[in-house]
């Protein structure tokens, strides 16, 4: 006899939680339920599908195998059950979550085109929160400069996204050599986005070869606000391109086109998205204005 749609839609969703109890919420069944219908596909199939690890379920060669062959029509019999229960493209909200900052940079993409014609609702919140967001199914969608691990989640890359050091107008030149550099940045005051400065201190080390060890000037979590108090003379700073680029343009801070400046410390940002909904049209036509939005921008359009 042959296994049932079900029992495959119950794999493909552990292969992609990467556990039980992450199938069970999403197929809002419980775990000894679940369990069951895995432990009677395998008899079927006639091996293990999945190892059973503490880090989770861990699929077998002959796992991966079947996952391959059986995704896309599980996704596709997901869109058609989306379709049946009276889903139309574009007529319910695209929930979308992400950082301040990057949704900030990308609005004009969001209010317009994709975003407007899905009827965008936004959302902010600690990285951790909007994950949970998405896999639980209040967020479609999430901006992000991180990949979690797992298969539960897909990743469409947005933009590829440089750093550069800016420094008020007016300062004197810096030296070219990179520990002199370091030597002269140190010497003077820095603003942050951060206390930790994770980028600052990684390029400090990996470009110019010295710690950093600059005074703290301004803290402050809001890198609009972090541009405009190098504007205003309070310090360099190492900032995304694009949250410069206005400023640098208009004079009001000196951007140093400096070897290595750009890329050390550069990120990626992905739009992610439960792995069943990577080809529902509304989140393709927004990857595809998201990038769009990054190349006038003036930074990789990461696809």
């Amino acid at each position: 006899m042959m296994a049932s749609l079900e029992l495959f839609r119950l794999f493909v969703a552990v292969y992609r939680a990467g556990s039980v109890s992450g199938a069970a919420r999403d197929r809002h069944l419980t775990q000894p339920a679940v369990s069951a219908q895995i432990a009677a596909l395998e008899a079927r199939v006639g091996e293990p599908l999945f190892r059973r690890t503490p880090r989770g379920m861990q699929p077998t060669e002959r796992g991966q195998l079947l996952y391959a062959q059986v995704e896309a029509g599980v996704d596709q019999l997901h869109a058609a059950d989306r379709t049946l229960r009276g889903y139309v493209p574009g007529a319910l909200p695209l929930r979308v979550g992400g950082p301040v900052d990057a949704l900030r940079a990308l609005l004009p993409a969001l209010c317009g085109g994709a975003g407007a014609a899905a009827g965008l609702h936004l959302s902010v919140a600690p990285d951790a929160a909007l994950l949970t967001g998405l896999r639980e199914g209040s967020l479609d969608a999430v901006l992000a400069s991180r990949v979690p691990d797992g298969r539960a989640l897909s990743a469409a890359p947005v933009a590829d996204v440089p750093f550069t050091l800016i420094v008020p107008v007016g300062w004197e030149a810096a030296p070219l050599e990179p520990a002199a550099l370091g030597a002269w940045l140190n010497a003077r005051p820095w603003v942050s986005y951060s206390v930790e400065r994770p980028t600052t201190r990684r390029w400090f080390a990996g470009t110019l070869g010295v710690r950093f060890a600059a005074r703290a000037a301004l803290t402050v979590p809001d890198l609009a606000a972090v541009v405009q108090a190098v504007g205003l003379g309070a310090g360099a700073s190492l900032v995304p391109r694009w949250a410069a680029l206005d400023a640098q343009r208009s004079g009001q801070v000196t951007e140093l086109e400096l070897p290595g400046a750009g890329g050390a410390g550069g990120t990626r940002w992905a739009l992610l998205s439960r792995a069943a909904d990577e080809r529902r049209p509304e989140l393709l036509a927004l990857v595809g204005a998201l990038r769009h939005r990054a190349a006038c921008l003036g930074v990789s359009s990461g696809s």
